[in-house]
């Protein structure tokens, strides 16, 4: 009896899709468990790729200079690295792992063919992604706009 292949779990926007389309999908990429400080995303170079955390914790991180910002936090049943499959460039920061967690990879070109195969399930979690980028937009351009206001509000104060 040959061992059981691991499967997606039912988390996250991948809940929204079947088991049997989890366990297709699940095929299309490859698990990995990485102890803390391994680099998933580096700041500056493409990746082509789509990870989904199953375990863990990763933290995005953008340096510039001597300024280390920490941009977010993700753990599992949360994606990593959808805007470069929408928008091909160097990667805007390093997503990094502060804890041993585990995560599922696919390639873009893998993605492009699980949804010419699966048009229904890809749709699904093209959406979900389309999802994720919009929230994580809102909440940046929210952080910003308060960002905005304090500067305001400090140049009051010291005038």
């Amino acid at each position: 009896m040959s061992p059981k292949s691991p499967q997606l779990p039912p988390v996250g926007l991948i809940a929204n899709l079947s088991k049997e389309d989890r366990i297709t999908l699940s095929s299309y990429g490859s698990f990995h468990e990485v102890k803390p400080g391994a680099v998933l995303i580096e700041q500056g170079k493409p990746h082509g790729k789509l990870f989904f955390i199953t375990d863990g914790l990763f933290h995005a991180r953008r340096s510039d200079g001597d300024t280390d910002i920490l941009l977010g936090m993700m753990g599992a049943g949360e994606w990593v690295g959808e805007v470069d499959l929408f928008d091909p460039s160097n990667a805007i920061c390093s997503v990094v792992t502060v804890k041993p967690s585990q995560y599922w990879v696919i390639p873009r070109a893998d993605l492009e063919k699980f949804i010419q195969d699966s048009p229904a399930a890809g749709s699904t979690l093209l959406m979900g992604l389309a999802g994720t980028l919009g929230r994580r937009i809102r909440n940046l351009t929210q952080t910003m706009s308060e960002q905005a206001e304090l500067s305001k509000i400090r140049e009051q104060l010291f005038m």
